[in-house]
């Protein structure tokens, strides 16, 4: 998996689109800025790449010249685009039975992120991190789907209510005071994952649309449109390293937690294309180019986080990966991650 292959679902590709139609652009001009193929949109079967979502994400900013577009458009997005993993969850007993089979289900839907549900003495959230780097429209990204979070907790719960906070992995923006707008509760930036944070009594309130029934049927209809054993176990293998980068999980590691042979799971991986190592480098990569961009962390730590022994052997690697330099790198893509002209790093 890779940000050429067509992984991403036509209903996040049309949710992309659908605030700046609603606002009068009209999809041949999409087209024509973004360099992405739409003719046949309404009738096309093959998911996009990441590679194609990026550029109609950056031509929608451009062409609306809305620079929290992600917010904005989250926020238009009605609660069906999610299709039946939105009744699977949200038929689910309790808020955090819905956080938790949300990150379980997005983490199929949107294989460019995986989400991780978490519990705290006070909390209970979801956390996300970047299989393959979103840049340059992490920002899109991360507003889009608090502002979905957003206003689904107060569809479940009541308007009453606010999520305990919400905190974005980069740093504030010029507009911040467009997510204050959006996202009425407490907001941080420049931590390291995206966080969407809850009250951990609220969260065991019982929702009004609980239904096991509903719930189980919806999710026996999800799963059965989801892809062979291979690929799902390239997808776990990602998420645990994900979310593990900075520990950077032995191969023996994964397979203990995926409850396999190391010799099966070296199996498994070449039959889907890959091995352990070549998912390691991807990661690191991703995650490089993404803590470059997005934090000021020095390049020594960016370096130390990835469990490089030195700087020069990570710049080493850096300039395999992009043909630059760490120091070049960000000096020439900073500034440029959510602005209509951004240029893409991967391209």
């Amino acid at each position: 998996m890779d940000r050429h292959s067509p992984i991403i679902a036509l209903e996040y590709v049309s949710a992309t689109l659908m605030y700046a139609q609603h606002l009068g652009i009209e999809l041949k001009d999409i087209q024509r800025a973004a360099a992405v193929d739409l003719s046949n949109l309404s009738v096309r079967q093959e998911p996009f790449s990441l590679a194609e979502v990026l550029r109609l994400a950056q031509a929608c900013i451009a062409l609306t010249k809305i620079p929290h577009y992600g917010l904005a458009n989250g926020n238009y997005i009605g609660l069906s685009c999610h299709g039946m993993a939105s009744l699977t969850a949200m038929h689910r007993a309790t808020y955090a039975e819905y956080l938790e089979t949300s990150c379980r289900l997005c983490n199929l839907l949107f294989p460019p992120l995986t989400m991780h549900y978490f519990e705290t003495k006070q909390h209970v959230g979801l956390r996300i991190y970047e299989c393959l780097s979103l840049a340059p429209c992490t920002q899109y990204f991360m507003e889009w789907i608090m502002a979905n979070f957003y206003n689904v907790f107060h569809f479940l719960l009541g308007a009453e209510y606010k999520p305990e906070y919400i905190a974005f992995p980069y740093q504030r923006p010029g507009y911040h005071s467009d997510y204050q707008r959006y996202l009425q509760c407490a907001v941080y930036f420049d931590v390291e994952h995206a966080e969407f944070a809850v009250d951990k009594q609220l969260a065991q309130k019982p929702l009004p649309l609980a239904d096991a029934r509903i719930a189980n049927t919806a999710a026996e209809h999800f799963y059965d449109a989801f892809p062979s054993d291979e690929q799902e176990i390239l997808r776990q293998v990602r998420e645990l390293l994900a979310q593990n980068i900075e520990a950077q999980l032995t191969l023996e590691e994964v397979a203990e937690q995926l409850e396999l042979t190391t010799r099966t799971l070296r199996r498994r991986l070449r039959k889907a294309g890959t091995t352990y190592l070549d998912i390691v480098d991807e990661l690191r990569r991703e995650a490089a180019i993404s803590q470059l961009l997005y934090s000021n962390r020095p390049i020594v730590d960016v370096a130390a986080s990835l469990n490089f022994c030195d700087t020069a052997s990570f710049s080493k690697a850096f300039k395999r990966w992009t043909g630059k330099a760490p120091r070049v790198f960000r000096s020439t893509q900073s500034n440029t991650t959510h602005s209509g002209s951004a240029k893409n790093p991967f391209n």
